[in-house]
C-alpha cells in the first residue's frame, strides 16, 4: 500500500498540472462579434446627443429623418432592426415589397426613397463573399427604419397636417406609437400586413382606392379623346364634334360601346341621339353638373380634364380620408361640402340622405369632426358680430319698417331674429359644439336646394330635410313622436337633447364613390384642392421634407 506521504506527493503534482494548464485556457481568442453587435455602436453614434433624429445624407445635401427614429433605437440598445448576422433579413424585402405597393394608396414611393433603398440593399447582396461595410449595413438600416415609420405615419393619419394649410380646419388624430407597430411588426415577420392596418379600413377609402386603380388604368389606355371646342351641342346635332363627344364618353365608361345601332349604310356616332345623351346626363349627374342632357362651356371643360389630373385628384381625396378618425361611430352624420350632400349612416348604411347648402367660397364651411348633442325647435337667430354689422344694420338704417317686416330684435349692435316663417335658421338648428359656431340648420330660402352648385351660406350648412333629421336624432325618445315635433313646429319653442348624441363629420371630397358604385367628382369650389397637389406632387421630393406641411410619424 503506497504511503501517506506517497499519496500526498501525487496529489499535489495533480494540481500542479491543472494550474499549469490554466495560462493556456485564458489565452484563447474570443468568438468575433456578431454583424448586429459590430453595427450597434455604429448606430448608436449617429445619434446627436440632443436626441433629434439624425440627419441622413441625400444627392445635394440631407434630410432629417423621422422623429420616431431616436425612440425605436432606444428602445432596442441601437441593436439593428433590418440586419442579421447574415445581413439584410427577409423583412426588408417586405418592406421594399410595401412601399412598391404604395402607389395603390395614393402615395409616391419616392416620398420614402424607394429607390435608394433597392441600390443600396442590391449592392449589400451582390457580393456575399465580400461583406459589405460595416457603416454601409448600418446607414442602410436607418434608412429602412426611416422609411417605414414615414409610410407608416403617411397611412395612419394621411401625408398632409391639413391644420397647417387651412384656417379653417380642425382634425383630431389621435396619437400612434409608430416605433412599438415597427417593432411588433419585425417580432412577427409581418412587416407589409403591419403597414396595411395603419391604412383606413372604412368601406368608402376602399372604394376610391378601386376607383383610382380604374383611373390609372384609363391613363396608362392613353385616357380620352379630347373633344374640340366649339358652339354648344345638343341632341340632334350631327358631326364630327358629335363623333368626338361620343368616343370621349366611351372611353370614361359613361356610355357602351355601340350603344347605337343603325340602319345599314348610316354612320351613327356622329349623331347626337337619345343613348349619346343619356350618357352625357350621367357624366354630368357625376361630375356635378346641371344635367341637361346638353353639352355646354361647363360641360366641355369637365370633359376635357385629362385622365392623369383624375388620377392625382382622387390621390389627394384619399389623404382627405386618412384624416378621418378609425373610429367614424356607427351612427354618424356625414357631411360632404364639395358634394352638397349629407348621409345619416347606421350600421354602415345611408337611411337618411339630403342636399345642403354650404358656405360660399368667401365665407367657407369649415372641415371638422363633432359631436351632436340637441335640437332646438323655432330658434332664435343670434345674428354674427360682422355678418350684424356689414350687412343687417346697413340695411335696417336704408330702409325704414325692414327690422320689423323681418323679424329682427336690435339692442344697439347686436340683433337677433325672432322665430317664425322668416327666421333665417328655419324651424329647426342641430347644435354639435364647436369652435367655428357652425351647425346645421333649416332655411326658408327652399329654392336654393334646386340648384346644382349650392355654395351660398355664411359658413353653416342648410339642410334640404329637417323635420325628418330631428325625428330621426329623437326617435329614441317616446316623448317625441313624429306628430309631436310638428305641433311644437307649430306652436312653441323648445330645446331637447338628442338622446343619443353622435359624430358628426365635416369633410371636403371632391372625388368620391357613391352607394351605386359610381365614382364621384366634383369642382374645387374652394380651392382647397391645389395645396395638397402642390405637397404630394413630385416636383416638391427633391428637396428635404417641408416639416410644416407633412404630418410627423408619432
Amino acid at each position: 500500500m503506497p504511503s501517506h506521504s506517497f499519496r500526498l506527493t501525487i496529489a499535489l503534482l495533480a494540481g500542479l498540472s491543472g494550474i499549469a494548464l490554466l495560462p493556456a485556457r485564458a489565452q484563447e481568442a474570443p468568438p468575433p462579434p456578431s454583424l448586429p453587435q459590430t453595427l450597434s455602436p455604429i448606430l448608436r453614434a449617429r445619434f446627436p446627443a440632443s436626441g433629434q433624429p439624425p440627419d441622413l445624407p441625400a444627392a445635394g445635401g440631407s434630410f432629417r429623418a423621422a422623429p420616431g427614429i431616436p425612440c425605436f433605437y432606444d428602445r432596442r440598445k441601437y441593436a439593428p432592426a433590418w440586419i442579421g448576422d447574415k445581413g439584410a433579413r427577409p423583412d426588408a424585402d417586405e418592406l421594399i415589397a410595401a412601399l412598391t405597393d404604395a402607389p395603390a394608396d395614393g402615395l409616391d414611393p419616392e416620398r420614402y426613397r424607394l429607390d435608394d433603398l433597392r441600390q443600396r440593399l442590391a449592392q449589400a447582396k451582390s457580393a456575399p463573399n465580400s461583406p459589405p461595410n460595416p457603416g454601409d449595413l448600418a446607414e442602410i438600416d436607418l434608412r429602412l427604419t426611416d422609411a417605414f415609420l414615414r409610410f407608416a405615419a403617411d397611412l395612419r393619419n394621411g401625408a398632409v397636417n391639413p391644420e397647417l394649410i387651412y384656417s379653417d380646419c380642425e382634425i383630431d388624430i389621435p396619437e400612434t406609437d409608430l416605433p412599438a407597430a415597427l417593432e411588433s411588426a419585425l417580432a412577427t415577420g409581418h412587416v407589409r400586413q403591419a403597414l396595411a392596418e395603419l391604412a383606413p379600413t372604412h368601406a368608402g377609402y376602399k372604394a376610391l382606392k378601386a376607383a383610382l386603380a380604374q383611373y390609372r388604368a384609363l391613363a396608362a389606355r392613353g385616357g380620352w379623346p379630347a373633344v374640340p371646342e366649339g358652339p354648344p351641342l345638343k341632341p340632334g346635332d350631327r358631326g364630327e364634334r358629335v363623333a368626338a363627344l361620343r368616343a370621349r364618353l366611351e372611353a370614361s365608361g359613361d356610355l357602351a360601346p355601340n350603344a347605337s345601332p343603325a340602319p345599314p349604310g348610316d354612320n351613327p356616332r356622329d349623331l347626337f341621339d337619345a343613348p349619346l345623351q343619356a350618357a352625357l346626363i350621367k357624366f354630368q349627374d357625376r361630375h356635378g353638373l346641371d344635367p341637361d342632357g346638353k353639352m355646354g362651356k361647363g360641360t366641355l371643360a369637365a370633359l376635357d380634364v385629362p385622365a392623369e389630373q383624375r388620377v392625382r385628384q382622387i390621390e389627394i381625396n384619399l389623404d382627405r380620408w386618412r384624416w378621418l378618425p378609425r373610429d367614424l361611430g356607427e351612427r354618424h352624420i356625414m357631411v360632404n361640402i364639395a358634394g352638397f350632400h349629407l348621409d345619416v349612416m347606421d350600421g354602415g348604411k345611408s337611411v337618411l340622405a339630403m342636399k345642403v347648402v354650404a358656405g360660399k367660397p368667401t365665407t367657407r364651411t369649415p372641415m371638422f369632426s363633432g359631436r351632436m348633442t340637441n335640437v332646438v325647435l323655432n330658434p332664435y337667430w343670434n345674428v354674427p358680430p360682422d355678418i350684424a354689422r356689414k350687412e343687417v344694420l346697413p340695411r335696417i338704417a336704408r330702409e325704414p319698417g325692414y327690422a320689423e317686416k323681418e323679424g329682427l330684435e336690435v339692442q344697439g349692435t347686436e340683433v337677433r331674429q325672432k322665430p317664425g316663417p322668416k327666421n333665417s335658421l328655419g324651424r329647426v338648428k342641430f347644435l354639435f359644439p364647436n369652435r367655428f359656431n357652425v351647425y346645421l340648420h333649416d332655411t326658408p330660402a327652399r329654392a336654393l336646394f334646386s340648384r346644382t352648385v349650392r355654395g351660398f351660406s355664411h359658413g353653416c350648412i342648410r339642410i334640404e330635410k329637417p323635420v325628418e333629421l330631428a325625428e330621426y336624432l329623437l326617435r329614441d325618445d317616446p316623448r317625441w313622436t313624429p306628430e309631436k315635433i310638428a305641433a311644437t313646429i307649430a306652436k312653441g319653442r323648445e330645446t331637447w337633447t338628442i338622446p343619443r348624441p353622435l359624430p358628426v363629420h365635416l369633410v371636403y371630397w371632391t372625388a368620391w364613390v357613391d352607394d351605386a358604385g359610381t365614382v364621384q367628382l366634383r369642382d374645387d369650389l374652394y380651392g382647397r384642392d391645389k395645396p395638397l397637389l402642390k405637397i404630394l406632387g413630385t416636383e416638391e421630393l427633391a428637396t428635404p421634407a417641408n416639416p410644416q406641411a407633412t404630418r410627423r410619424p408619432g
